[in-house]
């Protein structure tokens, strides 16, 4: 699954970035990788994620098709 795929309330962990390279480490470099996430709003285009307590972002709907999630059922 990935961050595109969620709905919005959705948590979880992320499990892997894909991408060109720039891309992969841009995201691993901000600590993307294995970090808690918090779907607050899904768009056509774009995705407002929480990641941990350190930000929040507001992540385009390419680039959030390229990070693989695991997601936490309650």
């Amino acid at each position: 699954m990935t961050l595109f795929d969620c709905d919005r309330y959705s948590v979880g962990t992320v499990k892997a970035i894909g991408g060109d390279r720039d891309t992969h480490r841009r995201l691993a470099d901000m600590g993307l990788l294995g970090a808690k996430y918090r779907v607050r709003v899904v768009k056509k285009r774009s995705v407002l994620v929480d990641f941990g307590t350190e930000f929040s972002a507001v992540v385009e709907a390419d680039i959030a098709a390229q990070i693989e999630v695991i997601e936490n059922c309650p």
